[in-house]
């Protein structure tokens, strides 16, 4: 009990902090002009003057109206939300938190419904268990919930939208713990209260929070199959995978997973894809302005050339999604899952004042071999699969010997 008094202290602080920070009207007023002076130098975000016109006088209003950080940042995210886009998020830095927290829980969709998918041990899960159907959140109605959830949500797609929301949908204050309610395996409803945690600058902590590794995971799940988790395609990332290679010596196929998956680096999407080609083999083609460039593989010595499965989800962002677009176009790779997230342009960030954080798109645009775009579209696997709410139950999910959709992608 005195740890979790430390926790719930310990937020309480940070929540204090981020409202102090933006107490004043001037200073949200200068975030506003900010925000709306970044994405006026794209070419994608506003369709005509009276539109841009529109959302900024939306951003001074919330400016002037807003009573504390808390409502502030609520009203601004869903403000973004309505632009469209994957990148475009408001976020804080340690001197000025995120104005929203999340409890150690996966959820995904099953059969239409809100499911944890997964929750960490300990007394932070509240008495959550995996297949339990999310029926309310702080007495909203969990369909309602969701509606408001994705509503605050930046994506690209309807689809990764709602990926994104309901993978957040227990998100909120930093002051308490949550107040969900759930349907059981059992059929009985449950009250449970998870505690939540501060976010990253992103907004997300995909580690702690998305059931995914900090580092690659690499596995042997039988003789002949080997199970690789990537969780995004920072710098070191392409190393960590040759020594992943490495480790798990000869096999004759890889499922990669790729589920959750933010994207990261392209000069590291070039390397990753350069371990399964032999070949600099043309990927993509980035375009900006008038400027195109044709990205290539940058093949390795640790390549691999056996057979190659690639996991997706909503929630496969960016690099991570033009990988599986990129070799499913060169018929490396077959691709299994659910249609990724559709947000692929090239993301840029700029610091506000009052300690915020600008995550918006910039001009440049990535194109698959035969031109066609992913923004807005997502990639679509070659197998389709979605969990069922029995496979949840079981703790099956992200587990390489038990998940559904790796023993699909292993036969």
């Amino acid at each position: 009990m005195p740890l979790l008094l430390a926790l719930l202290l310990l937020l309480a602080a940070c929540a204090s902090e981020g409202a102090s920070s933006l107490r004043d009207g001037g200073a949200r007023a200068a975030v506003a002009e900010g925000v709306v002076a970044t994405l006026d130098r794209q070419d994608h975000y506003f369709r005509s003057p009276a539109e841009r016109r529109a959302f900024e006088l939306t951003l001074r209003r919330i400016a002037a109206e807003s009573a504390d950080a808390e409502s502030y940042y609520a009203a601004m995210s869903d403000a973004l939300a309505s632009l469209d886009e994957g990148h475009t998020s408001l976020a804080g830095s340690a001197e000025v938190p995120f104005g929203s927290t999340i409890p150690p829980v996966a959820i995904v969709e099953a059969k239409g419904s809100a499911v944890i998918a997964g929750v960490a041990p300990g007394v932070e899960g509240g008495g959550l268990l995996p297949g339990d159907i999310v029926l309310e959140v702080e007495g909203v109605p969990g369909e309602e919930a969701l509606a408001r959830r994705i509503a605050t949500t930046p994506g690209s797609t309807a689809h990764g939208r709602r990926s994104r929301a309901i993978a957040n949908l227990l998100a909120g204050p930093t002051r308490e713990p949550a107040r969900v309610k759930v349907l059981g395996m059992d059929g009985r409803e449950r009250v449970c209260f998870p505690l939540r945690f501060l976010l990253d600058d992103e907004g997300m902590d995909r580690f702690r929070f998305g059931f995914l590794q900090e580092s690659v995971t690499a596995v042997p799940v039988n003789a002949t199959t080997a199970y690789i988790a990537l969780p995004d395609f920072s710098p070191e990332r392409q190393r960590d995978l040759e020594e992943a290679l490495s480790a798990i010596g000869i096999t004759r196929t890889i499922i990669l997973d790729l589920r959750g998956n933010p994207g990261g680096r392209i000069r590291t999407l070039q390397k990753v894809a350069g371990l399964f080609l032999d070949r600099p083999e043309d990927l993509l083609t980035l375009a900006e302005d008038d400027r195109s460039e044709v990205l290539r593989a940058i093949p390795s010595e640790a390549r691999f050339r056996g057979r190659l499965r690639i996991l997706v989800d909503g929630r496969t962002g960016s690099a991570a999604e033009l990988l599986a677009a990129a070799l499913q176009d060169l018929g490396r790779a077959k691709v299994y899952g659910a249609p990724t997230a559709g947000s692929t342009r090239s993301r840029l960030s700029r610091d506000l004042p009052g300690g915020v954080r600008l995550h918006y798109a910039g001009r440049a645009e990535f194109r698959r071999r035969d031109g066609s775009p992913v923004e807005g579209i997502g990639v679509a696997p070659d197998v389709l699969f979605e969990h069922t709410r029995e496979q949840l139950a079981r703790g099956a999910y992200g587990d390489p010997f038990l998940d559904p959709l790796v023993r699909l992608a292993a036969e």
